[in-house]
């Protein structure tokens, strides 16, 4: 008898504690706000299928400013002077604006992150980390056009869950290198975060870049 009442006891209090269990792992679930959400998609509420005319449709001419050409080409500025500035930049270079480029955020209060968190600010040993220890490939801070931009992640975890990303990362600080060997790495285009100067330097995400797809 006290067999019986010992099993229905034990069976009770399982019943009891499965609820908790499931809500425990939903609440462990952290979804991104689809506005603030980096993706293939776009950055937030901005798409990189957008055109001019539904820029206007959705955030209206005034949250629109319109820049001059410049070496990466036209492009607006949605929520100018806010943290949660997009700057998309079009392929054409004139009159209508129907195919985005690229659309890009880098302000150090930005509220945009990719699903699984990455965001600007990270530095750049935690951009290594969440890349499978994979090292970034970039255009030196040295270089005239696109310096510190992230020109591949070597196959690591960031480009297989971000094929779209593409980043440019900002030097902060350095302790002290040779001369010499700082200078050669100067008149280097392209280096890697395993480089040793690199490694000597405060390097950390200074931007989002979505690229449309060709």
């Amino acid at each position: 008898m006290r067999k019986i009442i010992l099993s229905a006891f034990l069976l009770c209090l399982m019943a009891c504690q499965q609820p908790s269990v499931k809500q425990e792992k939903v609440a462990e679930k952290n979804e991104v706000d689809p506005k603030v959400l980096v993706s293939c998609d776009g950055i937030g509420e901005v798409k990189v299928s957008d055109s001019y005319a539904d820029l206007e449709k959705k955030f209206g001419k005034k949250a629109l400013v319109e820049h001059e050409n410049n070496i990466s080409g036209k492009y607006l500025s949605l929520w100018e002077g806010k943290p949660k500035q997009i700057n998309i930049y079009f392929k054409e270079r004139s009159r209508p604006f129907n195919k985005i480029k690229y659309i890009e955020t880098g302000a150090s209060d930005a509220p945009y992150m990719t699903g699984d968190s990455i965001r600007v600010g990270l530095s750049l040993p935690d951009l290594v980390r969440r890349n499978g220890h994979m090292p970034l490939t970039f255009n030196n801070f040295y270089t005239d056009e696109d310096n510190g931009l992230i020109t591949s992640f070597n196959n690591g975890d960031i480009s297989k869950g971000n094929p779209c990303l593409e980043g440019r990362l900002e030097w902060v600080s350095q302790s002290n290198i040779y001369k010499d060997a700082f200078d050669a790495f100067k008149k280097k285009k392209v280096v890697e975060s395993s480089d040793n100067i690199v490694k000597k330097m405060e390097v950390m995400l200074g931007s989002f870049r979505v690229t449309a797809k060709q």
